[in-house]
C-alpha cells in the first residue's frame, strides 16, 4: 500500500496537480514538519501557476529545513518569474553555497547571467551545470546501474 506522500509524488509526476495538492495537504496534517513535503506542495502550486501559494509553501519548507536547496532553487525560480533577478540570484547562490554539486541552481543562475549580459558568468555557470550533470550520470550509482543493465543483456557463462 502506498503512503500519501508516494501517492502525491505520483500525482505530481502524472501532471495531476489537484490530486498532488490534496494528498500532500492530508499528509502534512500528520507530518507537519516535513520540509520536502512542503516543497513538493509548492511545486504543485507553481505548476498550477499560483505563485503566491507556491512561494508560501517553499518558505514553509525552509522553516523546517533551512538547508533545503530544492526550496531555495524554487524560490529563485519564482523571483525570476516575477522579474526580481537580484533576489533570484541570491536564492540560487545560497543553494549553491549549501550544495555546490546541485546542478540546477547553477543552470538557473546561468539563465539570469545571460539575461543580464554577464557572459563570462553565464559561461562559467552553464559549464558547471553541465559538468555536474555529467558527473551525476557517471556516479557510482549510475555505474552500478549500467553494470546491472549490462548483466541483463549478456549471456551468463556456464
Amino acid at each position: 500500500m502506498k503512503s500519501l506522500y508516494e501517492e502525491a509524488l505520483e500525482h505530481l509526476e502524472a501532471g495531476d496537480y489537484d490530486g498532488a495538492v490534496s494528498a500532500l495537504q492530508k499528509y502534512l496534517r500528520d507530518n507537519p514538519t516535513d520540509a520536502m513535503a512542503y516543497n513538493k506542495l509548492g511545486v504543485a502550486f507553481a505548476k498550477r501557476q499560483n505563485r503566491i501559494e507556491a512561494k508560501y509553501y517553499f518558505e514553509e519548507a525552509l522553516k523546517y529545513d533551512v538547508h533545503l536547496v530544492h526550496a531555495l532553487n524554487n524560490l529563485g525560480n519564482i523571483a525570476r518569474e516575477e522579474g526580481n533577478l537580484e533576489q533570484a540570484v541570491d536564492y540560487y547562490q545560497k543553494a549553491i553555497e549549501i550544495d555546490p554539486t546541485y546542478a540546477l541552481p547553477h543552470n538557473n543562475l546561468s539563465v539570469i547571467y545571460k539575461q543580464l549580459r554577464c557572459y563570462g558568468d553565464f559561461v562559467r555557470e552553464i559549464k558547471t551545470a553541465k559538468r555536474l550533470e555529467n558527473r551525476k550520470v557517471l556516479s557510482p550509482k549510475g555505474k552500478a546501474f549500467l553494470s546491472w543493465l549490462k548483466g541483463l543483456w549478456t549471456k551468463p557463462t556456464e
